[in-house]
This record gives structure tokens, sequence and C-alpha cells, in this order.
């Protein structure tokens, strides 16, 4: 039977494998959650995935290897940047958000972000960012209507004002009545997009209470919630509510509850939590190099989700 908690040798042997041969990013954010390790540092290390256009690249994403920037690495730089509640004027923010303002592609159906720019079909990538035949990717993603467009919108309203008003609230609205017409169910990513979207308490509530409402209907017949689920990649309850306190947390008490236990118990014995995806035999001789990054990064994340759910029964904060 898997711990409720993570034991202080378990949560020894994380720290040991992000410390001494982690990212530097990882290793920061971790110094940082953990140690009371300041904030600059993490700045710091966050730079050198920076482009000189204000977008974020060079494989901070770990699946793709291209160094242009795209729309996939600058939000995962927008998620450590929130993860730290820089303040709205820190020039690593402002820059990311210029940068994703000249990304936007509009239509007659409204305003996306395509996730990454066609450079990167010439450098190693995960069978999903394929462009090839075009439009590939927008097939892949649904024409980037939910994923990323949910996520974005929810995590811009953290800072609203360095965005046009006008603009982001056309932006909500469009995020909103794209993930009401309905997700499909294997859908892992769309929902944790629109889960970012219905957990970020700054959207006006009638744009952000209807895709709570639609998410803590659909998600408990959707989320997995046994260990041989957890073990491959799909909608892990953890992924729509990372932490207690967001608003799908309530509907979705027994399996985040498993999904707790199982990930406790999925710690490998170098301390580390691994990707539970491949790139399927594409790029073999990078892939290794993308899941050693994948597993420094996902190790953060697994410390991190049991410390939000109190689960780590002693750290060294």
């Amino acid at each position: 039977m898997p711990s409720a908690h993570l034991t202080p040798e378990a949560f020894a042997r994380a720290r040991a494998f992000v410390l001494e041969g982690g990212r530097a990013l990882d290793a920061a954010r971790f110094r940082h959650a953990f140690e009371g390790g300041e904030a600059g540092g993490v700045l710091d290390a966050l730079r050198a995935y920076r482009n000189d256009d204000g977008g974020f690249g060079q494989a901070l994403e770990p699946d793709l290897r291209a160094p242009h920037s795209s729309v996939l690495a600058t939000l995962m730089a927008l998620r450590a940047l929130q993860d730290l509640d820089v303040p709205a004027d820190e020039p690593l923010l402002e820059g990311a958000v210029a940068w994703l303002h000249t990304q936007l592609h509009t239509d007659a159906d409204g305003s996306v972000w395509p996730f990454v720019p066609p450079q990167a079909e010439s450098h190693p990538h995960a069978p999903w960012w394929n462009q090839r035949p075009p439009g590939e990717l927008a097939r892949t993603f649904g024409g980037f209507r939910v994923n990323p467009r949910a996520e974005l919108v929810g995590r811009l309203w953290r800072w609203p004002a360095l965005w046009p008003d006008g603009l982001l609230a056309q932006l909500t609205l469009e995020a909103r009545d794209a993930v009401l017409a309905g997700l499909e169910e294997g859908d892992a990513n769309g929902h944790a997009a629109a889960a970012v979207f219905a957990g970020t308490s700054q959207i006006p509530d009638d744009h952000r209470l209807p895709v709570l409402e639609y998410l803590a209907d659909v998600l408990p017949g959707r989320v997995q919630t046994i260990p041989e689920e957890f073990a491959q990649h799909g909608l892990n309850p953890l992924m729509v509510a990372p932490t207690p306190g967001h608003p799908l947390a309530h509907a979705l008490e027994e399996p985040l509850s498993a999904a707790l236990a199982h990930l406790i118990g999925a710690q490998a014995a170098d301390g580390s939590w691994g990707p539970t995806w491949t790139w399927f035999g594409q790029f073999p001789e990078t892939w290794p190099e993308a899941e050693a990054e994948w597993r420094s990064a996902l190790t953060l994340d697994a410390l991190l989700t049991l410390k939000a759910w109190g689960r780590l029964e002693q750290t060294s904060e």
C-alpha cells in the first residue's frame, strides 16, 4: 500500500537528484521553494532560455529542441514567473508578454496562439509537434482554440495591466466559448488548460464560472482513477487540480487522493520521477537528452505538488 506521505529519506533522494544532476533552472526553483533561495536565482536561470525578441525557447520545454522563441516555451516561462509572483514590471515578464502580443493569429473565428514556429520543424522534437503536412499542428491541437489559449488567457489575467483591456476581454470571451463548445474526452492537455482558466480568480465570474461548472460536471468521468492509468500519459486529476485550493479539487477528492498516493509510490530509486511518454522512435539520438531534462523538471514538479497537498513528512524548509 503506497505511503500517504513522502518520507524524509525519499525527499532527500529527490533533492539530491535535482541539485546534483538536474537543470540549473530546476535547482534554482527547488532552492527557492524549499530552502529560502532568492527569486533572483530563478530569474537568472530562466534568462538562459530567453531570446533577444523577448520570447523563450532554447529547449525550455524539453520536447521541443529548437532555439527559436515559441509560445510553448514562453508559456512554461510564464508558469515559473507566476510561481515567483513577480511584479508586472519584471523585465522577463514584460518582454514575454510583449512577444506573445506579436504572435496572435487572427481569423474569422477569433485570435489564437500557434504553439510553435515553423522553424521548429527542422530541429528535434516530439511527434506531437510535427508540422508536416502543412496544418498538421493546428489539427493536432484543435486549431489552438482551447490549448494553449485558455491557459495563456488565465495567466495573463494575473498581470492585466500588461495587456490591452479590450483585447484581453475578447480573448477571454473566445476562450470561454471554445471550452463550452465541448472538449474531446481524450484531450488531457486541453482540460488542463481550461482548468487554469477556471481556477484564475481574476477572470470575471461571468466568463470563469460557466467553465468551472462545465469542468466540474465532466471531469469526474474523464480523469484517471487507478494506478494502471496513472502510469500512462493521460488526464491525471493533478493536472486540473494541482493544489487543494483549486476550485475543482472538491469535485475530484477520491481520484486526487489516489493520484497523490501513486505519485509518492512512483518515485524511482535514484530519487527522480520520469515522463510517462516517449518520442516513439522519432529523433532517437536526441530523446535521451530530452528524457533526462524531463526527469529533472518532473521531479521538481512532483515535490512542489506534494508540498502543496501537505504530503511531505519533513523537508529542509
